[in-house]
């Protein structure tokens, strides 16, 4: 439906349209000697010519009309699935593999009729899927709620329906996370909440990293339901070998117990320890009855220097979150006291400086003649002029005191080290931090690992990024506020724990020494007992060029001594195995290759873990889910309730179709019938014409 038409020139401009068809029709039919035509079928021809012609002249003014176009979007009911596997840990396993999944497809099918039905399946990962096998190795309501708030934002969302235990072992609160939906919430109630008799390892806390020769304590957190007045064993094993044990007497139904174990360091290296409660016979579940640490026996700590001009809550932040790692002992110093020797430490940070203050030339002289690892913490108070001759990845030419407010946008491709995707998307959501403002000029070889969002804009100027030459490392941080990051995190997340991996693994990348061997092999250091394991491996040429011409082999030793051979494939530039799934346990490797003549040959060793979230907790949380529902406009149902749910969702307001109207803009000369008027009033004039016989 056309409702208005526009021209590109003022529209007196129609005026001389008119006079344009007026004069021709009149030079044709008004006081021509040669019309021989009858008053009337002169003044009809008069009509077609100055029609046609003042419309062709029309048309030179560039006229395009708006057009609405009326568009009907049905609602959308998304219906998600948690595909954990502790939803077949139940009493109702059976049924919800087979009944359920019927009856959901009967609502499915019912709402079909009033709405487009999009289904999710949520665990690990949320996919757009109808197949529900409950295989999922965690539990992430939060990652379907975040998916469906970006991917549906500003569409006709009627209504969206959970189904699951509510057992949540991964990502946010997930009635937090739903805070900002404005449309109704549903949810099933899967589970059961009834307490089974059983035994189970709440939690195993241990230093991760410890020192040779110190004893560090292994405490158990241990809880029984439905067990009064039975007894069991708590054992501690190094390697398949019992080291200690503690007496288990269980006190009431519902008994929680706590014990410590004293280990001793005597040996370097990764070492896997096993906590196992003995099996009652009459327990549901019993993968919750063992639990694995693996610790790092270090020989020594590595020492950090913050240096800083003056006191910053930033200072005392980096600290706390690098406190959290007992490797690093971090030692906080200013510049002005001059009580410390580089010397000393084993990596610096400096935080804000060089500043407008002190000019610190001597010092960072110093600090690059002894190539230390630097990160360079920028603020209002760094000189840039200064921080450009030192700091090669980026220069920035910045006025003084020019300032913005930049959040974390991560670098998809930044490939340095590995972050989690949830603690990243954490960071995206903190309070932004102070910038400099200016020009940035990026040099090869810098690698970003975030980038700066202002005002909602993903800009190409670094937040954070690591730059590396043969001699040492360095790092960059172009903001201040990091002490707001720390608070605001445990704020909405309950922990500091994405702050703290970030400062954590820069810390680590920038200590460990540029690998400038030409034989080496990659692996992740620790695998995860359920997925297969691949391992790479890079060969250089004398020209330290990649060469994946010769056969490379490898072989793993598991704990009990055992060899296993493998044999890498090439692969595109480099070689790759996969050792498939192994056994629990610490393995040592030694990969040898021989290249024109020469041996290679490159040791290490990595960790199998038993990682199981889905039997830890078995209660399902209905709690929740109602919470969830209710906040929402929503109710919870249990599976028999499936048909009240239907008639519900049949009858909601919000699930109706809603009318747009879009406005298309279209050239008046681009519209077909424009044409074919045209062209049937000029012929048609011609055709009157002749028949009548004027010329």
């Amino acid at each position: 439906m056309i409702t208005e038409i526009f021209i590109s020139y003022p529209w007196w401009t129609v005026a001389l349209v008119i006079l344009i068809g007026l004069l021709y029709a009149a030079l044709l039919y008004i006081g021509n000697s040669k019309n021989k035509l009858s008053r009337v079928i002169s003044i009809l021809l008069f009509f077609f010519r100055f029609t046609s012609v003042a419309f062709l002249a029309f048309l030179l003014l560039s006229p395009y009309v708006r057009t609405k176009k009326k568009q009907i979007e049905k609602p959308i009911v998304i219906i998600g699935h948690d595909n954990s596997s502790s939803i077949l840990l139940s009493n109702d396993s059976v049924f919800y593999k087979t009944v359920l999944i019927s009856q959901l497809d009967e609502l499915k099918m019912a709402i079909s009729a009033k709405a487009d039905v999009e289904s999710y399946t949520f665990g690990e990962r949320v996919t757009q899927s109808q197949s529900v096998r409950y295989v999922g190795n965690t539990s992430n309501y939060s990652d379907f709620i975040l998916t469906v708030s970006s991917d549906y934002a500003g569409l006709n969302v009627g209504a969206v329906v959970i189904v699951g235990d509510g057992i949540f072992n991964n990502g946010i609160d997930p009635v937090y996370a739903a805070s900002d939906l404005n449309f109704p919430i549903f949810t099933i109630a899967l589970g059961d909440t009834s307490q089974n008799v059983d035994i189970k390892i709440d939690e195993v806390r241990s230093n991760s990293i410890v020192y040779n020769g110190d004893a560090f304590p292994v405490e158990v957190n241990i809880s029984a339901t439905n067990l009064d007045g039975e007894k069991s064993w708590l054992r501690l094993m190094e390697n398949n070998r019992e080291i200690a044990r503690k007496r288990i007497v269980i006190v009431g139904d519902a008994f929680h117990g706590s014990f410590v174990f004293s280990v001793s360091a005597n040996k370097s290296g990764k070492k896997r320890y096993s906590i196992i409660i003995d099996d009652f016979e009459k327990e549901v579940v019993v993968n919750n009855n063992s639990k694995d640490i693996v610790v790092d026996i270090l020989d020594s700590r590595l020492k950090i220097l913050l240096l800083g001009a003056a006191p910053h809550p930033d200072m005392g932040a980096i600290k706390q979150s690098l406190d959290h790692n007992p490797n690093f002992d971090v030692v906080i110093k200013y510049i002005s006291s001059n009580d410390f020797n580089i010397d000393d430490f084993d990596m610096l940070i400096l935080y804000q400086l060089p500043s407008n203050v002190i000019n610190a030339r001597d010092l960072l002289d110093k600090m690059v003649a002894s190539d230390l690892p630097l990160l360079y913490i920028v603020g209002k108070q760094t000189r840039f002029s200064t921080f450009n001759n030192y700091f090669e990845g980026l220069k920035l030419n910045s006025a003084l005191g020019t300032m913005s407010m930049s959040q974390f946008e991560p670098n998809p491709r930044f490939s340095k080290f590995t972050f989690n995707k949830e603690m990243a998307s954490q960071l995206s959501r903190l309070p932004p931090l102070t910038v400099p403002m200016g020009n940035y000029q990026i040099v090869d070889g810098l690698d970003v690992f975030a980038w700066q969002k202002i005002s909602e804009v993903i800009t190409d100027f670094p937040l954070i990024a690591y730059y590396s030459d043969l001699d040492t490392r360095n790092a960059v941080i172009m903001g201040e506020g990091l002490w707001m990051w720390r608070i605001q995190s445990f704020l909405d997340f309950g922990n500091t724990a994405a702050i703290d991996a970030l400062l954590s693994k820069t810390v680590m990348f920038l200590t460990a020494e540029n690998d400038k061997r030409r034989f080496k092999v990659v692996s992740e250091g620790v695998y995860d007992s359920r997925n297969e394991i691949t391992i790479i491996a890079e060969l250089y040429n004398e020209a330290l060029e990649r060469d994946n011409s010769v056969d490379v082999s490898m072989k793993v030793i598991n704990e009990n001594n055992e060899v296993f051979n493998f044999l890498f494939s090439p692969f595109e530039n480099y070689y790759s195995i996969n050792l498939n799934k192994l056994p629990v346990g610490v393995y040592s490797y030694v990969a040898s290759a021989k290249l024109s003549n020469e041996n290679f040959i490159d040791e290490g060793e990595f960790i199998v873990q038993k990682i199981d979230y889905e039997s830890g907790d078995l209660d399902a949380d209905h709690r929740m889910l109602s919470r969830l529902a209710n906040n929402h406009e929503g109710d919870m149902y249990y599976p028999n309730q499936i048909q009240q749910l239907k008639e519900r969702l049949l009858n909601l307001e919000t699930l109706k179709s809603k009318i747009h109207y879009q406005d298309t803009f279209t050239g008046l000369n681009t519209l077909i019938y424009i044409m074919i008027v045209l062209i049937a009033l000029l012929s048609l004039e011609w055709f009157l014409r002749k028949y009548f016989g004027s010329y």
